[in-house]
């Protein structure tokens, strides 16, 4: 009877186990990577834009032969659905886990999806790869294994008021008081609580504050207080229903905002809100956006990309979508500074990230993905838009506004449109 070494059997047991790294040279047929996604539910139009996005870019990386430092693996992506739930999330994350025995994930788009299943891979020492959800506090538990290059909430905030004080600058004209009503999960409350304090720092007095349950369908008890304490501008931060329901009662009833609605991402950054909605309703609204919304207009070599992603679901390339795409490239940069697929060498790899240029930043308009201790990107940064006739078009920094594009400050009164 033949006799195994020592060797050959090491190495067929780590295959096995797949937790162990890989050894040198060794090739794998495939990198399993995992994702949770809100695919239904009341968030599911974002979630299938980032799955769009992943799926173009890993078959983008397949075409061009795999990952050369896993011997050219090529990727596949489990995805599991977390129907807009955290629970459900939570129980996906450990499916995905524990049957597909994955060395890294990403997701959740919704915060609250974010914070239980990024507690699921921490446990299992899995890395995790944050697209989309942007409450301050994911980054700030201690872990070790969660990773976000986008925005949180801290940031978010603070372009929506610092472009609020750049358009009073530039005109002398600008509101004394802000409005905020925001969705009342995690997202929206970690919203609310950076625009308040910011807000006070701005010295805005804020004259209306409201949370409310996602899911509402009627808002005119809302839109009645705030026309009644009559913020001169309204921060809003809504995922896709609400903000349709909100903005079509919201125009029914003519509420006037001074110096305009201003909507944190999420419901305004997805064009089925754009096609739910009249085109008068969205007039002048400013949008802060999670990338560049010029950004296939500006740079050629996003045009591809932007028509895949027309071929699959209908619309232009969106926020999600780019977060998607993204972040599979962000992965494989990963995996080839790693070599392996043990847990450790790969968290190891994210935290030693330091990515320049190509399609991970280049695709959001970063100029960088590098990781403080907390996990978080410190150089992730959005825009903030304007709607002009139904076109989204960045108004802020103004070093990214488009050659002759001059913002609409103060709004014009609906007597007067």
């Amino acid at each position: 009877m033949k006799r195994i070494s020592l060797v050959a059997l090491l190495v067929a047991v780590g295959v096995m186990l797949w937790g162990t790294s890989v050894l040198a040279g060794e090739k794998l047929a495939e990198l399993k990577i995992g994702s949770v996604l809100s695919l239904s539910g009341g968030a599911a139009n974002q979630g299938v834009q980032t799955k769009t996005g992943a799926i173009i870019a890993a078959d983008e990386i397949n075409a061009k032969g795999g990952i050369p430092a896993l011997g050219g693996a090529k990727i596949k992506l489990i995805f599991g659905d977390s129907q807009s739930k955290p629970d459900v999330g939570a129980s996906e994350t450990e499916r995905i886990i524990q049957r597909e025995n994955v060395p890294v994930m990403f997701g959740a788009y919704q915060s609250a999806v974010t914070m239980v299943a990024t507690e699921v891979t921490e446990r299992y020492k899995v890395p995790w790869l944050v697209t989309g959800s942007v409450a301050d506090k994911i980054t700030e538990r201690g872990f070790k294994y969660v990773f976000r290059p986008n925005n949180k909430a801290t940031y978010d905030a603070g372009e929506q008021l610092e472009a609020i004080a750049t358009l009073t600058k530039e005109t002398g004209k600008g509101p004394k008081s802000i409005g905020i009503l925001v969705e009342g999960s995690d997202w929206g409350k970690s919203h609310a609580a950076n625009v308040r304090i910011q807000a006070k720092e701005k010295k805005y007095e804020i004259v209306f504050d409201e949370a409310y349950s996602p899911g509402t369908v009627d808002f005119s008890a809302q839109i009645l207080k705030i026309k009644s304490r009559k913020p001169e501008a309204l921060v809003l931060a809504m995922y896709t229903p609400d903000h349709i329901v909100f903005t079509k009662q919201s125009y029914e009833g003519r509420l006037d905002i001074p110096y305009g609605i201003h909507s944190v991402g999420a419901g305004s950054e997805d064009p089925n809100f754009y096609k739910a909605v009249p085109v008068q309703a969205i007039e002048y609204m400013f949008v802060q956006e999670d990338f560049q919304i010029d950004m296939v207009e500006l740079n050629d070599w996003a045009k591809p990309v932007d028509k895949k992603f027309r071929d699959a679901l209908g619309y232009e390339l969106t926020s999600y979508g780019a977060q998607g795409y993204s972040a599979v490239y962000t992965i494989l940069d990963v995996f080839e500074r790693a070599g392996s697929i043990d847990k450790e060498k790969v968290r190891a790899a994210f935290v030693a990230t330091n990515i320049t240029s190509g399609p991970a930043p280049g695709i959001m308009g970063w100029q960088k993905i590098a990781f403080d201790k907390d996990g978080q990107n410190v150089d992730a940064h959005g825009v903030i838009s304007q709607n002009f006739k139904g076109k989204r078009t960045t108004i802020w920094p103004v070093a990214n506004r488009p050659k002759g594009i001059k913002p609409v400050w103060p709004i014009p009164a609906w007597k007067d449109r």
